[in-house]
């Protein structure tokens, strides 16, 4: 899955930044070839899972355990699985994110990205913003859509991750949204990167820091709207804002 030369990167990389352990829940429908009347087979676990299991052979700091779907219900309970595939990030600390669907392409590098921060404990947050969310008083969900090819999506993968890891207030997760077709249609994405907050306020294109950060206050403060009234995505994207959030590290990993 991952090309050997990329393989010798990360390696290296992992090698050199990797501090604490970083553990990888992976759900999967397994590999059965069975059809089942009434469900879909899943098309990306098999490659998802392949891809995992490279990354955690890079590194003994990074461990990968293996759920089935229909088996693991303390699990999927745990960390909310709802779909497959399904990829958990967690740390020691107990925080964690989530990623449905294959992390490829551009996004692959934000994933690769999200393993050290969890591992070095790393918040690249402006002090103002960390602040802002260790006073959270109610839990705040942020589901950010993306697709393979989007350049735009991958900041926002990050920027929400990075907010997760500074607050056990905020629950992410990240949807390649061209594996789930129902939830394209539920949250009515038209393009990506889409961020919904707690189903009730959708940020289309890619936003600074302080912004999201306005949006996630204002939406903890509401009472949550149905799917249906979130407003559709920006047919263009908006063009990444040329901000720093600390000393954001840049992989060049790119795995088509």
């Amino acid at each position: 899955m991952i090309p050997l030369k990329e393989q010798d990167a990360i390696r290296l990389k992992f090698a050199q930044e990797l501090i604490g352990p970083v553990k990888i829940d992976y759900f999967t429908d397994g590999d059965s070839a069975l059809s089942v009347p009434g469900k879909t087979p899943c098309a990306y676990c098999k490659p998802t899972g392949e891809m995992l299991q490279e990354l955690a052979n890079l590194n003994d700091l990074v461990s990968l355990r293996v759920h089935l779907m229909d088996e693991a219900k303390d699990e999927r309970s745990k960390y909310g699985i709802e779909r497959v595939p399904a990829t958990v990030l967690r740390g020691l600390n107990g925080q964690f994110v989530k990623y449905y669907g294959i992390p490829s392409g551009t996004e692959f590098p934000a994933l690769v990205e999200s393993i050290v921060d969890i591992s070095r404990k790393e918040v690249l947050l402006s002090p103002d913003s960390q602040k802002t969310l260790k006073g959270l008083e109610k839990d705040v969900s942020i589901r950010v859509f993306v697709t393979p090819t989007c350049g735009y999506c991958p900041q926002m993968v990050h920027l929400v991750f990075q907010m997760a890891l500074a607050s056990d207030k905020i629950h992410a997760e990240v949807i390649e949204i061209t594996e789930f077709s129902d939830l394209a249609e539920k949250y009515k994405v038209q393009a990506v990167p889409l961020t919904v907050i707690n189903d009730a306020v959708a940020i289309p294109g890619a936003v600074p820091e302080p912004q999201l950060i306005e949006q996630i206050i204002e939406a903890s403060q509401s009472t949550i709207a149905p799917p249906s009234s979130i407003p559709a995505g920006d047919s263009t994207p908006t063009p990444p804002p040329d901000v720093k959030r600390g000393e954001q590290r840049s992989s060049g990993l790119y795995i088509p």
